[in-house]
């Protein structure tokens, strides 16, 4: 990865942390999780695969640190995530739709193993009357954002102008 790549990402993963973190974080409503939608978008790129899995690991557990549950759990998720987007991009590359869709189904994968692996973990804060409304809201949530967000992110890591160009 070279040296303005590793920044805008770095850069884009500091950014969605802090609005995770601070105004989706007092926000109840509709909360898209915009660290897992940079691991999912980053598997579009063509930033190597190794790199992708060790950004979205860090960012989990930088959200794992920053948060109040268990130590490791989004690091998981985020890299499992990031790992079935790696597999999958080939399937999500045929239009913004598609794009927006893959990204929300992989939301919703990540949302369940995080409420999962907190449950078998005792995390009884994760799941409780709000699980299916966050099961249903958060992937919604990052399909809005992947449709309007996911072109532009892609151009600005690859800088290339031409990527994700779609009629």
């Amino acid at each position: 990865m070279r040296g303005r790549t590793a920044l805008v990402i770095g850069l884009t993963v500091v950014i969605a942390v802090v609005i995770q973190t601070t105004l989706f974080g007092r926000l109840r409503v509709v909360t898209p999780d915009l660290v897992m939608l940079i691991g999912i978008l980053l598997a579009l790129t063509r930033v190597r695969t190794e790199a992708v899995l060790a950004v979205a690991f860090l960012s989990g557990l930088i959200m794992d640190l920053l948060g109040a549950s268990l130590i490791g759990l989004r690091a998981v998720v985020y890299t499992t995530v990031a790992y079935i987007a790696i597999r999958t991009k080939e399937r999500a590359e045929l239009g913004r739709v598609t794009i927006a869709l893959w990204a929300g189904l992989l939301t919703l994968l990540g949302v369940v193993l995080i409420l999962l692996i907190g449950t078998l973990f005792g995390q009884a804060a994760l799941v409780g009357e709000g699980a299916v409304s966050v099961m249903i809201l958060v992937p919604l949530a990052n399909v809005a954002v992947a449709a309007l967000l996911a072109p532009t992110f892609v151009r600005l890591v690859d800088r290339d102008r031409t990527a994700l160009r779609y009629p």
